[in-house]
């Protein structure tokens, strides 16, 4: 009996740290938000690409806006510009390490070649911290900004 009390304690803390864990990635996603719709777009912020940085590397918006990314790669190589959690994104450059020529299926990501210029549209539900970065082997060291998302 003492036995199968001492397994039972360590399983109730494992399942409590499980599911604090899962909270936190959840309230990660929401402070993300979402693909927006263009009809709902507030503002637009020019992000340039250049080997190894992103300018501006941090940016400010309001809890409920919707941006227009227009992202410019004035780099010689090409670059991704994804929007995360610092999980997601280091999850996505360890895919990427292993898997560097995959086209970006992530919500959120865009690739572009050397003089390109694409456009991604994001909503920004709820106020926190964002980042931004570019997965891609070699990249993600140097090529990461910030997304301060003010309470409106």
């Amino acid at each position: 009996m003492i036995q199968s009390k001492s397994f039972i304690i360590p399983l109730f803390i494992i399942l409590t740290l499980a599911q604090t864990a899962f909270a936190e990635s959840e309230s990660e996603a929401e402070a993300i938000g979402s693909p927006g719709t263009a009809s709902d777009v507030s503002r637009e912020i020019k992000v340039t690409q250049i080997d190894n940085m992103f300018l501006p590397n941090e940016i400010w918006v309001t809890e409920g806006e919707t941006i227009r990314f227009v992202v410019n790669n004035k780099g010689e190589r090409q670059h991704e510009f994804l929007i995360g959690s610092m999980h997601d994104l280091r999850k996505a450059a360890k895919m990427r390490r292993n898997h560097p020529d995959d086209q970006p299926a992530s919500i959120g990501m865009i690739r572009l070649q050397p003089g390109e210029q694409k456009e991604i549209i994001w909503k920004f539900d709820h106020a926190g911290e964002i980042d931004f970065a570019c997965p891609l082997p070699g990249h993600f060291k140097g090529m990461r900004g910030k997304i301060y998302v003010e309470k409106k």
